[in-house]
């Protein structure tokens, strides 16, 4: 049977812990004596049933251990996970080397303009643990702005933490920080402009007496990537801060946005307050990164134009963007959003507005043109949009070939063969009818290219878009997939 008893040789002796008389403390942060990477927190210290002297108890921040905190059946404590801890002996283990020793080594002991100059101070990773350590630190450096405390599993404790109104940015990502810590923290930072808080498995705002977040005057920038967020009203918790100009959401598990008195699923907790009465929620928000959440609703995008000042938004890698799963293509996005400037890190050109909202307008109208309160419910930017690109409504016009739409009409579109056993050919522009199917737009690209043995597969390449869109539906109109005048169709190969 393995033993959960860590018992193998430290690679090198530099232990500052020195002896098998313990020497650390419940909550320390240590690494493996030889491995810098091997780090955790200290959980136990004693002795362990059927094994001789003492013994430290780690919960290892990577999860590498052998066991859960017990030993045979005897619970010391708690870890993390069912195998991420295990008993080291002392000697094995290093507290590091105190950091304000090796600020002193670094700096000669004395306060020098090297040191009154130093503006950033990364800790990614250290041992510290204690918030009145980094308090101290701080406090030495009266040029510090940005302090950076990514991957170090910091104290719950934050009381008596100093005055450091020096600080503009703090990175606390992967610490397991609260919110109900930041709370206490912000006192001690009240002009900090950044706060970085990705990876803390966050799932709520909980702010310590109000329903909504207030202080942090200066925040500009909020970055909560990389948590369990779900539920859009504890975003709404911080609509009041009026000075968030950027607020990170990626990669949480967001389903649904709306704006505080647009609502039409619930109503938010205590809206008197939440408005406020000279101030609307997000007043000053100009970039929301909402990109790898679960969105797939049209209210969620629409609701975005009542937000005062959005003009950046990322919403990539959510279904309703994504037009593999049944979402719409960025076109149609752009055309929905009024005011977008920069969506999913793409600038939007005016002519690719102009274009995207033109298409936008002339697919509404080939899929609902019979029901005007559909359109009026579904697209409330149709009738604007129609109106400004000055579209007429479509109208039935006898020829030589009997009646004949809009939808019906030819469009311009570049054929460009990318296929590369086809080898290189001459891009054609060809005009076409926009009610086309992929299917049979497939059979003349082999006529156009003179392609006999190849079975071609078509993409949407649109301005702006990083990868082109599959055409994936042989039965699909090109105005079904939004392909206009002066579109870009690719014609690759089959694998």
């Amino acid at each position: 049977m393995q033993s959960s008893l860590d018992t193998e040789k430290p690679i090198s002796s530099g232990s500052i812990s020195g002896s098998d008389s313990v020497g650390f403390l419940i909550g320390q942060r240590v690494h493996f004596v030889g491995d810098t990477r091997r780090i955790g927190t200290v959980k136990y210290v004693g002795a362990v049933e059927g094994y001789g002297g003492n013994w430290v108890g780690v919960d290892w921040d990577n999860g590498d251990g052998k066991h859960d905190g017990s030993h045979n059946g005897v619970r010391y404590f708690e870890a993390q996970g069912p195998k991420s801890a295990s008993f080291v002996r002392p000697h094995n283990l290093t507290s590091g080397f105190p950091l304000l020793k090796a600020l002193e080594l670094r700096y000669h002991g004395e306060s020098t303009k090297e040191e009154e100059g130093l503006k950033e101070l990364d800790l990614t990773g250290n041992l510290l643990s204690d918030w009145r350590e980094i308090a101290a630190i701080c406090k030495e450096l009266p040029a510090l702005v940005t302090l950076n405390l990514s991957y170090i599993i910091m104290s719950h404790d934050i009381s008596g933490m100093p005055l450091l109104n020096h600080i503009k940015v703090v990175v606390l990502n992967h610490t397991g920080i609260g919110w109900k810590q930041v709370e206490m923290l912000k006192d001690s930072i009240p002009l900090v402009e950044e706060l970085h808080l990705m990876g803390n498995k966050l799932r709520g705002i909980t702010p310590l007496s109000s329903d909504i977040v207030h202080g942090f005057d200066s925040l500009r920038l909020l970055n909560l990537e990389n948590n369990f967020i779900a539920a859009w009203d504890e975003i709404l918790k911080l609509s009041q801060l009026k000075r968030l100009e950027q607020l990170f959401l990626n990669n949480n598990c967001i389903s649904h946005i709306w704006y505080p008195d647009h609502n039409p699923l619930s109503e938010p907790p205590n809206s008197h307050e939440l408005l406020g009465e000279s101030f609307r929620p997000f007043q000053n928000l100009r970039c929301l990164l909402v990109g790898g959440n679960k969105i797939e609703d049209f209210s969620s995008i629409d609701t975005l134009n009542l937000f005062p000042n959005l003009l950046d938004i990322r919403l990539s890698e959510n279904p309703i963007a994504d037009p593999r799963k049944g979402g719409v293509p960025r076109f149609v996005l752009i055309a929905r959003l009024a005011k977008v400037e920069i969506l999913n890190g793409s600038q939007v050109s005016p002519r690719e507005r102009k274009d995207s909202e033109i298409r936008y307008v002339r697919l509404v109208m080939s899929k609902c043109q019979d029901n005007p309160e559909e359109i009026k419910k579904l697209h409330p930017r149709f009738a604007e949009l129609k109106k400004f690109h000055g579209i007429e409504d479509e109208k039935a016009a006898t020829g030589a070939t009997g009646p004949q739409k809009m939808s019906s009409s030819l469009i311009s579109i570049t054929l460009k063969c990318v296929a590369a056993s086809i080898g290189e050919k001459v891009p054609l522009t060809k005009k076409l009818p926009a009610t086309t199917t992929v299917g049979k737009l497939k059979i003349l690209c082999e006529s156009f290219f003179k392609i006999k043995s190849v079975k071609p597969k078509l993409f949407l390449q649109e301005e702006g878009s990083p990868l082109p869109t599959l055409l994936d539906d042989d039965m699909a109109s090109l105005i079904d997939f939004g392909v206009g005048n002066g579109s870009t169709i690719l014609v690759e190969e089959e694998c």
